[in-house]
């Protein structure tokens, strides 16, 4: 009979080996989804830092770093709260789908900003974006067309709050939208 000494040492080594491997893995895809994700964590932090100022009292965005989540997706949830504590969460993840190619994946932009990232994602060539569910899947080289979406996400969220519509006149079935700046 083995010893059984020998076969948990020898089982404790496979898991070691294992785990190295995965961290491995693990590491490279964070290096890659970083740096995928770097155009869209730069507009982040850059309209964060413009909220930070003195003087300045729309807001606040927090955006935490990239990281490896247990489904192996790099990513982040990125929540912007305006001045009227209203909140917006937009989680955007990095990562392989069905077919072994890496995407970024972004849900809460909402469907105006889905369609204009749609827009741009296709007409850089076929298979370059697509809308699963809720997410808009975007090749992964394609992030800074996500950043300059997001940029105008962001912009409109703090800084062109649309009013509810105002009746002109009680007759007329028209109304105007006023823009607070």
């Amino acid at each position: 009979m083995t010893n059984p000494f020998d076969i948990k040492n020898r089982f404790r080594a496979r898991l070691r080996a294992a785990d190295a491997q995965k961290n491995r893995v693990r590491a490279r895809l964070l290096e890659e989804g970083t740096r995928a994700l770097a155009p869209i964590a730069e507009a982040l932090t850059l309209m964060a830092e413009v909220l930070e100022e003195d003087g300045i009292s729309h807001g606040r965005i927090v955006c935490p770093t990239p990281e490896v989540d247990r489904d192996d997706f790099v990513g982040f949830t990125a929540i912007l709260r305006n001045a009227a504590d209203k909140e917006l969460r937009i989680a955007v993840r990095y990562g392989p789908v069905l077919g072994g190619r890496n995407y970024i994946a972004v849900t809460g932009l909402g469907a105006e900003y889905d369609e204009r990232l749609a827009a741009l994602a296709s007409s850089g060539g076929p298979s370059l974006g697509r809308s699963v569910g809720s997410e808009i899947h975007v090749e992964a080289d394609r992030g800074a067309d996500l950043a300059e979406v997001l940029r105008d996400l962001i912009e409109d969220f703090f800084a062109g709050h649309a009013e509810p519509a105002i009746r002109t006149c009680a007759t007329e079935g028209r109304s105007r939208l006023a823009l607070v700046q």
